[in-house]
Order: structure tokens, then C-alpha cells, then sequence
């Protein structure tokens, strides 16, 4: 049988070896996780060869002891044993070991006074040899030439770091031990013993994998690492450098440490090192610098290392910043045709606005951001592949644009929001993201928003909808309108000649629609947002052909027949009747048709006044208590 025993993380093992009515007993102390690592590798093959058998290989079983040495069976004939075993090193190519030793473990001494034992590392094999095709001895690695305190039962141990640290580095994957009596000993019997059948040998590695830093995710305040000059200025989040580090071992992939040294550029002996504690593998870990490390305007080196506790990366590649804290001037704001409203002058209708800002020379005004609302505070998220912080460049986000010279002009032409006395607020940056006071530029707009009107009657739920939209007055070329329907993906309705629109649904919710309509125009112009909406009572939906007044203005007359038709409330699907009644008359059910409809004709006897009330009744019978008042002017007999 060949062990192949799971593999294993301990630190601080501490073995302590008695000898209990021959028992040994073995306490280690608690595993924890830190490096470097203890790991027991698998066995490939172990077992014994016999002289007396010698071409016969012997691989251990679970119940017999492994003899060692020379040894006599029940008829009185002499044998002479060796124990080879056979470890697998793959796990640790590329590792760093700190040292590994084999334990024997003794079941049985032919006598206790006596003990000499060798260890010898030979070519390897994957499989038990014969005693005629041992493999061939490479060196002696260790001896234990003098009795141990406890016999039998003792745990001997032997030093093979070296020969393991040798065949890591030469990439072997196998490493082969013979255990045998030295050779002036091996024919004497009374140096005979026997190994645990289980437990008889027994390999215990100390190794770590030494972190490595990768050169290719190095972030400061949010950006890549560069040492191309000239180097970013970088403001708020320059104390923020992260690297990225991996670690091979498992039970190290939460404890990677970034440690970070900088320094100015001009004065390297000011180096100082930083550590970030509690890092991932494979992920942006982050050293905070503390406070007062950098000064407004000076340029910094940096470099980053990780480490598990037991080695160290080597430093990563250089990296340059400029620290920069200073805030630049503010702009100055004008607009060839948004006049201010100092002015008492109205901007023209349909017109874009055209504004220059200006950073008055300042060679420290990179761009300018703009805003007819308040402007936002610039921030940066962990949104990295590396989970590391990201600062998008301000002057690369909507209402920003750069200046055309450092210190320079920029001009912008913008479409109003609103209407009445409106801020247009600006603020200059800088190349490091800081900003400068804002500045308002107020003016009057006039109500630009197109008109929506309903152009098929009250809306019901069910039905279809048609809305006309009208241009604001002095809007003029609109070409078409820009459509969202209860916060849906925009859609575009071309304008008619005289530049309305038209835009159709069929209403399905029964909590109502709202709508949001811009018109855009031949010379640019983006109106602000026209609103529209409607909800639905949960009564029944009622209509006529000839009683129907908006305005409610009197129609139809006494004798003059109209008809009336009921449709099913807002999300109904099983109406089946309606029961309705003339100005609190007695009540009359209907029944519904296969689309939840009904249609009754009425002639009224007398003009003024009249309220239709309508319920409806589902399909088991049961009458909404939500009902529909219905309300017109019966016109008066011609005089």
C-alpha cells in the first residue's frame, strides 16, 4: 500500500515524542496560516527490499512492521533489509524551501543499547525496488550512530533540506531516500529493527512561495504609474498608492503586506517606507501616506514590494508624480448673446447660448467645468480589474472642456434647462484636478418647453392615446422631438412643416403615464423638457358620442339620443357587467361583450344638469364599490 497523505499547513510545529507502554505520542501546536508554511508531500512509493529475496520488492502494507538491517525469520534464516521512499516535489517548483525532515518511527529493536541508522539520497524511483536493482546511492545525508531515550517506539529525525532545496532547483518532481544500517552494523543482527507499518516514514517540508509584485499595476491617486516626464501633477488623492502583489500559497492569499517607499525626487536620501497591512493576492492593495508626507508642489519617486511575513518581493519599478494642492484662479464668464440679467433683457426664444470662459492667463487653468445647476464634488471609485481607485480626468467628464492653451479660452454653446432667471455656474481646473471658486452668470429665459395636448379625447386605460406637441412661441425650425414615455429609452418623432409632432401609445398601466418631450431645432437648439401626464380613476371608463363636453359647455338637447359606452376599469380582465343609473335613478345592469365593453342609448326628457354613475360587476358577481361619476349639461330647447 502507498500512503499519499493530504497535504498540510502548520507554523511553530513542536514535536514532542514519549514513549507510553511503547506508544508514541506526537502533540503539535495549533496550525495558523502564516508564512512560512509546513507541508507534508505525498509518497510515491515506500517499502523494502530482502537479500534473502532479492528479486523481490516488498511495498509496505498496513500490518507489517518494515524490517531494517539484518533480521532472522522463524526457520532461523538470515535477511538484510533497506527502506526506500519515494516523495513527490512537484508542489514545490518555483518555491523557496526552508528546510525539510524525514521521521522514522521505530516499532520494533532487536536491542535497545544498539541503534545506527543512515539516511542516503539515491537516484529516484517511482516504484519499490529489488534488493539487485536498488537505485544508486548519490549521498549520504545523515546518521544516528547512538541509542535514543525511548526503544522501541523513538522518533528519529533527519536533516534533508539540502538535498530537497537540490532537487527543487534542479525541477525534479521526485525525490528517493534509502534508510539502512551502516555498513560495518548491517550483518549484525542486534542493530535489527522494524518501522510503523503506517508511520514508518514520514517527510515534513518548510517552504514558502515568495511574493512577487507585478510592474504593470502600479496606481497612485488613481492613476498608472508612469516615468515619462513630465510627470501628472496629481492633487486630493496622491496619499493613495496602490500596487498589486500575488502570492502562491493559499493560506497567504489574505495576508499579502504592500510596503511603499518614497521619496523626493530631489532628495533621495529622504526615503521613507510605508506599510498597508491585509492585502489580496492578485488585488490592488492600498497605502494610505499619512498626513504631512508631501509637500504642495514637489516630485516624488515611489516604488512598492510585497511581502507574506517570510520573504519580500523585489522593489518594483520607479514611479514619478508632482504633488499639487493648489487651487487655480477663477474664470471670467461672458456669452455673446445670453445677455445678463442685470440687463433686464430677455434671451431670445429658440435660440443656443454661446459662452466664453476665460482663464485670464493663468498657466495653472487646464479647462473649465460648467453647469446650469450646482457643480458636483470630483470623486474616484474602486472600479479598477484590479480593485484598484480610478479618478477619471474631470475635464474628460460631460460639462467640462479644456481650455484651448494652458491658461487659455475655451467657448461652449449650450441650450437652456429651464426658464425665467437662470445660473449658469463655471469653475476653472487645473492639470491635478483641483478647482477654483465658481462663478455665476445669471440670465432670463423665456419658457422654451414644447405644449403637449391630447388630440383623442380624455385618456382611458386600454385605449389608444394621441398627443400633439406644439413648439414654445418664437421656437421656430423644430425638426423633430425627442420622446420618453414613463422613463423609457428616448424616441424621436419627426415634426411636421409647421413643426408639430405627433406621438401615440396604448395606455396599459393602470396607475396612469407620464411623459417628457424636448424639441430640437434646425439651429441646434434643445428645448428644456415639456411634461405631460394622466392617471386613471379605478372606476369604469365612460364615453359618448354626443354628451361630452371638456369645457362643459351644454349639448345635445331634450329628444336629442346619445349613446354611452362602458369599458373596464384599469387593470380588469374578467368584467362582466356594468350596473349605471341617470341622476341617482333606480339601477340598470348591462352586460359586458367578450372585450369587457357595453354600450347603452339614452334620450333625456329635460335639459341642465345630469350624472351618469357607473359600477362595474366581475365576473363572479361581485360589484366594485370604485365607481365612475359621470357628469354633462343637457342643452336647453332652442328659443
Amino acid at each position: 500500500m502507498i500512503r499519499s497523505r493530504p497535504r498540510r499547513a502548520v507554523v511553530g510545529v513542536v514535536a514532542l515524542t514519549l514513549a507510553v507502554s511503547g506508544l508514541t505520542l506526537i502533540s503539535t501546536a495549533s496550525a495558523a496560516a502564516a508564512a512560512p508554511h509546513y507541508d507534508g508531500p505525498p509518497a510515491v512509493q515506500l517499502g523494502w527490499t530482502d537479500s534473502a529475496t532479492p528479486k523481490k520488492a516488498y511495498p509496505i502494507d498496513s500490518e507489517t512492521n518494515m524490517p531494517l538491517g539484518t533480521w532472522q525469520d522463524d526457520a532461523g534464516k538470515n535477511h538484510t533489509s533497506r527502506v526506500y521512499a519515494t516523495f513527490d516535489l512537484s508542489a514545490y517548483e518555483g518555491k523557496k524551501i526552508y528546510g525539510t525532515d524525514v521521521f522514522l518511527i521505530e516499532a520494533s529493536a532487536a536491542d535497545c543499547s544498539k541503534r545506527a541508522v543512515e539516511i542516503w539520497r539515491t537516484k529516484p524511483v517511482t516504484a519499490t525496488p529489488t534488493w539487485n536493482r536498488a537505485p544508486e546511492p548519490l549521498t549520504k545525508l545523515g546518521e544516528v550512530l547512538t541509542p535514543v531515550q525511548y526503544c522501541p517506539g523513538a522518533s528519529i529525525t533527519f536533516d534533508v533540506g539540502a538535498a530537497v532545496q537540490d532537487a527543487v532547483a534542479h525541477r525534479q518532481r521526485y525525490i528517493t531516500f534509502e534508510i539502512r544500517v551502516p555498513e560495518q552494523y548491517e550483518s549484525d543482527a542486534s542493530y535489527g529493527r522494524g518501522l510503523h507499518p503506517y508511520r514508518g516514514v514520514d517527510m515534513t517540508t518548510h517552504f514558502n512561495s515568495v511574493p512577487q509584485i507585478d510592474n504593470a499595476h502600479l496606481f497612485n491617486g488613481g492613476l498608472p504609474c508612469t516615468q515619462l516626464a513630465p510627470y501628472p501633477r496629481i492633487g486630493g488623492f496622491a496619499n493613495i498608492i496602490e500596487a498589486v502583489g500575488t502570492d502562491a500559497d493559499e493560506y497567504d492569499e489574505r495576508s499579502v503586506k504592500t510596503e511603499v517607499a518614497i521619496w523626493p525626487k530631489a532628495n533621495p536620501d529622504a526615503r521613507q517606507v510605508f506599510t498597508g497591512e491585509h492585502g489580496l493576492t492578485g488585488r490592488a492593495n492600498r497605502v494610505n501616506l499619512p498626513e504631512g508626507t508631501l509637500a504642495d508642489g514637489k516630485t516624488y519617486v515611489w516604488q512598492a514590494r510585497v511581502t507574506d511575513g517570510a520573504d519580500s518581493s523585489p522593489w518594483s519599478k520607479k514611479c514619478f508624480f508632482t504633488h499639487d494642492r493648489t487651487a487655480p484662479t477663477a474664470p471670467t464668464v461672458t456669452s455673446s448673446n445670453y445677455p445678463l440679467d442685470t440687463s433686464g433683457e430677455w434671451v431670445p426664444a429658440g435660440a443656443p447660448g454661446i459662452f466664453t470662459f476665460s482663464g485670464n492667463g493663468n498657466k495653472d487653468v487646464a479647462g473649465f467645468e460648467y453647469s446650469w445647476r450646482e457643480l458636483g464634488v470630483h470623486g474616484c471609485s474602486a472600479s479598477g480589474d484590479h480593485g484598484q481607485l480610478e479618478c477619471v480626468n474631470p475635464l474628460d467628464r460631460p460639462g467640462s472642456v479644456r481650455a484651448n492653451t494652458p491658461g487659455g479660452s475655451a467657448t461652449v454653446t449650450l441650450n437652456p434647462i429651464g426658464s425665467g432667471r437662470e445660473t449658469l455656474t463655471v469653475r476653472s481646473i487645473d492639470f491635478a484636478g483641483n478647482v477654483s471658486e465658481t462663478v455665476e452668470y445669471r440670465t432670463l429665459l423665456p419658457n422654451s418647453a414644447p405644449e403637449v395636448r391630447v388630440e383623442s379625447g380624455a385618456p382611458q386605460w386600454g385605449d389608444e392615446v394621441m398627443l400633439k406637441f406644439v413648439p414654445a412661441p418664437g421656437v421656430t425650425g423644430v425638426r423633430e422631438y425627442e420622446i420618453s414615455l414613463d422613463g423609457g429609452e428616448p424616441e424621436t418623432r419627426h415634426a411636421q412643416e409647421d413643426g408639430t409632432g405627433y406621438f401615440s401609445f396604448v395606455a396599459t398601466n393602470p396607475e396612469g403615464h407620464q411623459l417628457t418631450v424636448r424639441s430640437h431645432s434646425e439651429n441646434g437648439f434643445v428645448s428644456p423638457e415639456g411634461n405631460w401626464f394622466t392617471y386613471f380613476n379605478p372606476g369604469p371608463g365612460v364615453k359618448s358620442d354626443v354628451y361630452y363636453s371638456p369645457d362643459g359647455s351644454a349639448v345635445g338637447g331634450v329628444g336629442v339620443e346619445g349613446t354611452f359606452t362602458f369599458s373596464r376599469p384599469p387593470g380588469w380582465t374578467d368584467t362582466s357587467a356594468y350596473r349605471y343609473s341617470f341622476d341617482d335613478a333606480e339601477q340598470t345592469e348591462v352586460p359586458a361583450d367578450e372585450n369587457g365593453r357595453a354600450t347603452i342609448t339614452w334620450t333625456p326628457t329635460a335639459s341642465g344638469y345630469v350624472t351618469l354613475t357607473v359600477y362595474p360587476v366581475r365576473a363572479d358577481g361581485t360589484v366594485s364599490r370604485d365607481a365612475t361619476w359621470y357628469s354633462f349639461k343637457v342643452a336647453a330647447p332652442a328659443s
